[in-house]
C-alpha cells in the first residue's frame, strides 16, 4: 500500500476533476490524503479518501474584485500565500512520516514542489486544463488575458519566492524553478483537445476528464429539448447575463436549466416561466447526460463534460479571462458557436443555440472527439502511471484500449 498526498486548489474546477483519480488509488487499496478546504470534505471522503484542510487565503475573495484592484502584483502574492499554507499544513501533518507520493493539481505547484525537495519524495502534476511545454504555455496564455504581466517581471515577488526557497536550501534560478516540467504529468483532457498535443513528450499522459458517476441525478421533461446554461463559478455576479437569457428562451420550445452560483439568487431574476429553470447548483454532469446543447462560459470542467456526452457548446467567454483558451480551442475544433461580448443580445443567443441545434456537421465533431475522450483511459489510466512511476504493480487494472 502507498500513501499519496493530493494537493488541489481551494475551488470546485481544481478539486472535482481529480477526484476519481481518488477514487481508483482507494479502490486498488492504498491511502490518500487530501489537504484542502473545509468545503470539499464530504466530496473528497465519499471518493475513500482521508481530508486534512487548510484555511485558505483565497477562497472567500471574489476573483474580479482581486484582480481589479488596481494592484498589478496582488494576485500573485495571493497565490503564493495560498501555496505557502498548503505547504506548511502539509508539513505538520507529514513531516514525521512523508507520504510516498504528492499529487499536486496546477493552483499549488509551488507547494508541490517545495514538498518534494523537503521530503524527497516522487511528485506527480495533475493539469486539469491545458498543459504547457515549449511549444504551447497555459500560463502565458493566462497572462496575456489577464492584462497583468507574470509574476516573475515583478521584483517584490521575485524577492519573496527567492526568500521561500532559499529558506529551504532551493537555489535554482527562479526561471527554473517556475517552468521546469515534472517527470510525470497528468494532464486530465484528451490530447486531440490539447492545444499543440502532438509535441507534448512522454512525460505527459493525456488521460482525459476522470468522469463518473457520483450519484447525481436529474430528470427531464418528457416533451422539450433540454438547454443547460451556466456562467461558472468564480466570474458569475451578473444577474443581468441571466436575465438576458431568460428572455432568449422564454416561453420557447427548450427546456432551460440555468445554474447561477452562489453570487446570484434565483429570485433576482424574477418570476421564471414553465420553462426554465435556475439553480445556485446542480450537477452539470446529471443535466448534461438529457441535454441537446450547453451554453456555457467555458471552464474546462464543463467543457469536458459536455464533450464527454456529445453535447455541441455555444461559449460565451465575457467574464472570465481563464476561459478564453478553452472557449476558443472549441472554435477551433468545430465544437460548438462562440459569441462575442458586443454580439451578446436575446435574439442573437436565440437565433445562435437554433442554429447549432440543426447544425450536423457540429455534431459530428463533437461526436468524434467524445471517442477521443471515451478511449484515453480515465482514472484507471492515470493510476497505472502514478503507480508505475513508483515501480508499483498497476494492480486490479481492467482490460482495456488506451488511445494516445
Amino acid at each position: 500500500m502507498i500513501t499519496a498526498l493530493l494537493l488541489t486548489g481551494p475551488h470546485a474546477g481544481n478539486v472535482y476533476p481529480t477526484l476519481s483519480l481518488v477514487g481508483e488509488l482507494t479502490r486498488r487499496g492504498h491511502r490518500v490524503v487530501h489537504l484542502t478546504t473545509k468545503e470539499f470534505a464530504d466530496a473528497t471522503t465519499s471518493f475513500g479518501a482521508s481530508v486534512l484542510t487548510y484555511e485558505s487565503a483565497v477562497a472567500g475573495l471574489d476573483p474580479a474584485e482581486v484582480f481589479g484592484a488596481g494592484d498589478p502584483v496582488l494576485p500573485h502574492l495571493l497565490y503564493l500565500k495560498e501555496n505557502l499554507r498548503i505547504q506548511r499544513a502539509a508539513e505538520a501533518a507529514f513531516d514525521a512520516a512523508p507520504p510516498d507520493v504528492i499529487l499536486y493539481e496546477d493552483a499549488p505547484f509551488i507547494a508541490g514542489r517545495l514538498l518534494a525537495r523537503r521530503w524527497n519524495r516522487e511528485a506527480v502534476r495533475l493539469s486539469v486544463g491545458f498543459a504547457t511545454n515549449d511549444h504551447y504555455s497555459y500560463y502565458q496564455e493566462m497572462v496575456d488575458a489577464s492584462g497583468i504581466p507574470g509574476p516573475l517581471t515583478f521584483e517584490r515577488f521575485r524577492a519573496e519566492l527567492a526568500d521561500v526557497l532559499q529558506a529551504r536550501d532551493m537555489r535554482p534560478e527562479l526561471e527554473e524553478f517556475w517552468y521546469g516540467i515534472a517527470d510525470l504529468n497528468l494532464v486530465f483532457i484528451p490530447r486531440a483537445f490539447q492545444f499543440a498535443g502532438d509535441t507534448f513528450d512522454d512525460r505527459f499522459v493525456f488521460v482525459g476528464p476522470a468522469l463518473e458517476d457520483r450519484g447525481d441525478r436529474w430528470t427531464p421533461p418528457a416533451d422539450r429539448p433540454v438547454l443547460l446554461i451556466s456562467l461558472g463559478t468564480s466570474f458569475n455576479d451578473h444577474p443581468e447575463w441571466f436575465r438576458t437569457c431568460l428572455r432568449a428562451f422564454a416561453n420557447t420550445r427548450w427546456h432551460v436549466v440555468m445554474t447561477l452560483g452562489s453570487r446570484v439568487e434565483p429570485g433576482a431574476l424574477g418570476t421564471l416561466p414553465d420553462n426554465v429553470e435556475a439553480h445556485s447548483w446542480l450537477s452539470h454532469f446529471a443535466v448534461l447526460e438529457h441535454a441537446q446543447l450547453c451554453v456555457t462560459h467555458g471552464g474546462m470542467g464543463t467543457v469536458m463534460q459536455s464533450l464527454h456526452w456529445g453535447r455541441p457548446m455555444v461559449t460565451v467567454p465575457h467574464y472570465a479571462f481563464e476561459v478564453e483558451p478553452m472557449a476558443r480551442r472549441v472554435g477551433e475544433l468545430g465544437l460548438g458557436r462562440s459569441l462575442a461580448p458586443d454580439r451578446f443580445d436575446a435574439t442573437s443567443l436565440r437565433d445562435t443555440v437554433e442554429e447549432l441545434a440543426r447544425d450536423t456537421d457540429t455534431l459530428a465533431r463533437v461526436q468524434d472527439m467524445q471517442r477521443h475522450i471515451r478511449g484515453a483511459g480515465g482514472a484507471v489510466r492515470a493510476a497505472d502511471a502514478v503507480l508505475a512511476r513508483l515501480g508499483r504493480s498497476a494492480s486490479n487494472r481492467p482490460d482495456m484500449t488506451i488511445a494516445t
